[in-house]
């Protein structure tokens, strides 16, 4: 393995005489079957990968040096058993090859012994050494739900960080660095800080596992990866398009559609809390769309821009919305033992009716177009079978039983969605139209953004009290904790709609006023 024989940093102490005596050591060794040499590394724990491309074992070499400056004599590193955001079992270590771990003190290293106690979970004994380097190979793996996972082609290579990285136990919180060893004429795209080291290489910097982990990466020939970037607000947005068969002809036209979602939730949240954003797109690929911290990767097909808004602009909320504003078991995550809350509902179905309200403020639907949309969406929900077999809570707590990543007996984004929809129109009459969901959101962000904590299991039903005034617990359990009929009639009511989306005779100025405010539209022209 070529990479991970290679010397990563030589210390300036190091004298001429053994910078030689490495130089030729290294030049000796030339089989695929020698000892890796590295040499410690006391600024973090460094990951290095090589995208091996052989259509007989396409495969990702890595190799990943953990300092051990406490010379402890285990060391126990695992690999994750679900990925975030993708609410099943995947159990990603079963596709580890190879596994071996390496004495990482002084120029020459030497095997360590390692056991592999249970199918995610393997021990080095490290012997006291001052660093620790473990290498392994990963294949490709099958996709999740919705994202790829390890992905390599003949042209590019995608990997969602959960199935392909290793941790130390009890030392995700350390920082981190991904140097990638990529084919000529390769380039790269992840949402970090990086710094380009050399030709074909280029290393990315994380404060975290978790973050590395959450950070998909794309490489790919420079003929077949197109990126178009824009800026907001001083921030960077990265719209990355890669697939293995179709084109997008045009991409400017996402870039406009982009920004305007963007923009439409910067006045929504008050901020843009990143340093840069990429949209992932896999042109033709498998699966729906994954959310990450600073990104996200979506499957589209060869379709215009504003076809795909609504996709685009839930997954874009989810960086706020179960990224940072998110259940305390959401973060830092448990990769082992899947976490369990009841409010999977807001995390996604709230993010899908911000969606089509974003899609409303940035002018991509029309005001006609989004009352008829709630009023689709009611009659759809009243027709699902099991609507009122399962509460939204039920669904969340219980998704690791149904295995789909989209909630036991009902799907809580549909769900969820029509909660949000219930308790925006609710807040907005209850305070006569001077508070909305909104102010819940930021008020959750305000509380939960990283490093705080994530909210309680009740503490969405303790924001929506403060910001409506009163006290709202009946209604908000009827929503989210029960199993009876939802008063859509009422909520839409409040706007001056029937539950069809239609207007309603004889409404009132406040009703005129209150479905104005709520659809109104950051872009579209005033009236004269």
């Amino acid at each position: 393995m070529k990479d991970t024989r290679r010397m990563h940093l030589l210390p300036q102490s190091f004298s001429r005489k053994v910078l030689l005596l490495i130089a030729l050591l290294t030049a000796l060794v030339g089989s695929a079957n020698a000892s890796p040499r590295f040499l410690q590394d006391t600024k973090g724990i460094t990951y290095h990968l090589t995208p091996r491309l052989d259509p007989t074992a396409p495969r990702l070499e890595i190799n990943v040096t953990f300092p051990n400056p406490e010379h402890a004599e285990e060391l126990s590193v695992q690999m994750p058993v679900w990925s975030p955001g993708d609410y099943h079992i995947q159990d990603h270590a079963q596709y580890v090859q190879n596994l071996q771990a390496w004495n990482g003190e002084g120029a020459v290293a030497k095997p360590l012994a390692v056991t592999h106690p249970n199918p995610t979970t393997w021990s080095v004994s490290t012997e006291g050494a001052e660093s620790v380097t473990i290498t392994y190979s990963v294949s490709v793996t099958p996709p999740g739900f919705f994202s790829e996972n390890v992905q390599i082609l003949d042209q590019q290579v995608f990997v969602n960080g959960p199935a392909a990285y290793i941790y130390a136990v009890d030392r995700k919180q350390e920082k981190v660095s991904l140097t990638l060893h990529l084919p000529k004429e390769w380039q790269s795209v992840m949402a970090l800080p990086e710094k380009q080291t050399k030709e074909n290489e280029i290393t990315y910097f994380a404060p975290d596992y978790d973050t590395l982990a959450d950070s998909p990466l794309v490489m790919a020939h420079s003929s077949i990866l197109k990126v178009e970037t824009f800026t907001v607000s001083g921030k960077k947005h990265h719209a990355a398009f890669f697939s293995k068969t179709e084109r997008i002809a045009d991409t400017r036209e996402y870039r406009t559609v982009l920004t305007r979602i963007v923009e439409s939730y910067q006045r929504i949240m008050g901020s843009l809390p990143y340093s840069q954003y990429v949209f992932f797109f896999d042109v033709g690929g498998r699966g729906g769309g994954l959310e990450h911290l600073n990104g996200t990767r979506m499957a589209i097909g060869g379709q215009g821009a504003k076809a795909i808004a609504n996709f685009a602009a839930h997954e874009y909320f989810h960086l706020w919305n179960v990224k940072r504003i998110r259940p305390k078991v959401l973060g830092p995550f448990d990769y082992v033992n899947p976490p369990k809350t009841r409010n999977l509902w807001f995390s996604e179905g709230v993010t899908d009716y911000y969606a089509s309200v974003c899609v409303r403020r940035s002018d991509l639907i029309s005001e006609e177009g989004f009352y008829n949309r709630w009023g689709n969406a009611i009659q759809s929900y009243l027709r699902a079978p099991n609507y009122r077999k399962t509460s939204a809570d039920e669904s969340s707590l219980r998704v690791w039983e149904a295995g789909n990543s989209s909630g036991y007996g009902i799907s809580y984004y549909f769900k969820g969605l029509m909660i949000g929809l219930c308790l925006d129109l609710k807040i907005r009459y209850t305070t006569q139209n001077k508070k909305s969901l909104d102010d819940v959101m930021r008020e959750l962000m305000r509380r939960t953004n990283p490093p705080k904590p994530g909210f309680g299991e009740d503490e969405i039903r303790e924001v929506v009290n403060l910001v409506a005034g009163q006290d709202l617990t009946d209604f908000y359990n009827l929503l989210a904790r029960s199993t009876d009929e939802m008063p859509f009639a009422e909520c839409m009511g409040y706007a001056g709609l029937d539950a069809h989306g239609k207007p309603l005779e004889n409404t009132s100025p406040e009703q005129v006023a209150l479905r104005k405010e709520w659809a109104k539209s950051f872009y579209a022209p005033k009236a004269e």
